[in-house]
């Protein structure tokens, strides 16, 4: 429910009102200025409806202007307002700012839950323009998330709300995020097995939006994104001509993409890296190759753009392998996976920066009480893995921060790093649930085989991890050894018939003067070192 409004909520839309058409003007600085003044009046005024409302413009604001970080808790701080004042459609709008930016700073798992309780509230009324925007986001979060198949959902939800507005609302968003989509899933496929499949689907999703822009429908739904939309349409045509081995027409496309940028650096530009790599890399040309992805990802850090510098490195690593570079391939890797530990150590931090707003945000004993036994319950959640039962990565690194912390050379401890060999291979083959089956047997034999003091963790994926507390390298070993011999020898064909499994091991003992990051990349390469063929396609 809207709150009443007065003479100085009126003042107010009128300056939001200016603020949002210096966005479509393509000012989101002379915008922010506005909502920043805004703001400060509303603040003045203890009217803390114009004062989320102000707070949501500012986010949108700081999200165009590819200030990641301060859009993301400008938004958050909306949202809670919105949710406090009973105003779902704010709260909704909010949630969408903050599921954008979080997603774009790798924190997944944070932009899917925000973006599944915008869907949630839009979903309570009739199909709307919000309504769209949140199936829209949630679909791009689960993209970004590597759930491509969810993805697709989501975004054709979004199209069908669209068709069913009244009045009516263009699907060339969710459709041009169809393409985008589509476009990370062949790159991920050709990464994991070397080519892609078919570029049907791509070159029809193209086609459609293409016939959206021509007929004049080719519109977005938020403020300040047509450009943006403009700029991606023909990167992805680009890309696709490239992948199709049409270099002129990929050549031509690359060249308006990189005309259409607004001379502010945004993660555009790093986009528009990606669509000359893969140019250059249908042309084979190795050193253009190299050099756009270097900038790729020099942009998007520049931008706080996570995904996109996530992307870029893989491909770094990608490309110095398909020239045969093995070692430099191996550092590119391991510099990737230390990048996801910091976003995953800054999402948690992010996640405790959300909860302590919360709790701040209560205004009685009985919220608060309230609000503290949802945290326990969170707690005691949020350090389980929901798979396989055991502890998380979350736990896990509390645990080893200690660990380090207190290290002593009269107690000794050591971490191994347990990788399922071509895990891939078993999930293509047997399906997806005769993977997750397997992930939790290789849990169950594990943990009945690490002793009592000892913490077994999910790492990530087909990865899991044992901290051996007060141990030294010999008895963990010995325990390494047997864990290894246990799921070689198990009877996997009472999974699927024909099943085999069998893991990688690596193991390191902590050393004086180690970091939390010394120790795991000793034990990751370790692991390496026994996977030669770590690099051969799956």
């Amino acid at each position: 429910m809207r709150p009443d409004r007065d003479s100085a909520g009126d003042t107010l839309d009128v300056a939001l009102a200016r603020a949002y058409r210096a966005i479509e003007d393509g000012h989101p600085q002379e915008a922010r200025e506005i909502a920043q003044s805004a703001l400060i009046a509303a603040k003045a005024g203890v009217d803390q409806f114009s004062e989320a409302r102000a707070l949501a413009c500012l986010a949108h604001c700081d999200y165009l202007g590819s200030r990641l970080r301060r859009a993301s808790d400008t938004s958050r701080r909306a949202a809670l307002l919105f949710e406090r004042l009973g105003y779902a459609v704010g709260e909704a709008a909010a949630l969408t700012t903050l599921a954008h930016v979080s997603m774009l700073l790798g924190r997944n798992d944070e932009a899917v839950e925000a973006a599944l309780l915008c869907v949630r509230l839009c979903d309570l009324g009739a199909p709307n323009a919000q309504a769209v925007l949140a199936h829209n986001c949630l679909g791009i979060a689960y993209g970004w998330s590597g759930n491509f198949e969810r993805a697709d959902a989501s975004l054709e939800m979004s199209i069908w709300v669209a068709r069913h507005c009244s009045p009516n609302v263009s699907c060339y968003q969710p459709k041009l995020n169809q393409c985008w989509v589509e476009a990370a899933r062949l790159a991920d496929e050709r990464y994991r097995t070397g080519s892609m499949t078919t570029l049907e689907k791509l070159a029809q999703l193209l086609a459609e939006c293409q016939r959206l822009e021509v007929a004049g429908n080719g519109v977005t739904i938020l403020p300040g994104l047509q450009p943006v939309s403009h700029t991606v349409s023909l990167v992805l045509s680009s890309m696709l001509a490239a992948w199709r081995g049409d270099t002129r027409t990929a050549l031509t496309m690359s060249e308006r993409s990189m005309r259409s940028l607004s001379g502010t650096v945004t993660w555009l530009d790093a986009v528009v890296c990606w669509g000359a790599a893969e140019r250059a890399r249908a042309e084979k040309d190795w050193v253009a190759v190299e050099a756009a992805l270097v900038e790729m990802k020099e942009l998007a850090l520049a931008v706080e753009h996570e995904q996109l510098v996530s992307l870029a490195q893989l491909q770094i690593a990608e490309v110095f392998e398909l020239q045969g570079k093995i070692d430099a391939a191996l550092c590119a890797h391991r510099l990737l996976r230390v990048r996801e530990r910091r976003m995953v150590a800054e999402s948690l931090r992010a996640r405790e920066a959300a909860v302590s707003l919360k709790l701040d945000a209560r205004q009685s004993e009985r919220h608060l009480h309230q609000a503290v036994e949802e945290s326990k319950q969170f707690e005691r959640l949020s350090l389980q893995d929901p798979l396989t039962g055991i502890a998380n990565r979350r736990r896990f690194e509390q645990l080893f921060a200690e660990e380090i912390q207190d290290f002593d050379a009269t107690k000794p401890f050591a971490v191994a790093m347990i990788d399922v060999d071509r895990f891939k291979l078993i999930n293509d083959t047997y399906s997806h649930v005769v993977g997750d089956r397997v992930l939790k047997t290789i849990a169950a034999l594990t943990l009945a085989l690490v002793r009592e003091q000892d913490l077994l963790a999910r790492w990530a994926g087909d990865e899991f991890v044992i901290l051996f507390s007060d141990s030294s390298e010999g008895i963990a070993e010995k325990v390494c050894q047997r864990v290894r011999a246990a799921i070689a020898t198990f009877e996997w064909n009472s999974v699927a018939t024909g099943l085999q499994v069998s893991v990688s091991i690596g193991l390191s003992q902590a050393r004086t003067g180690d970091t939390a990051e010394s120790l795991l990349l000793r034990s990751d390469e370790s692991m390496y070192e026994t996977k030669p063929t770590r690099l051969a396609p799956e």
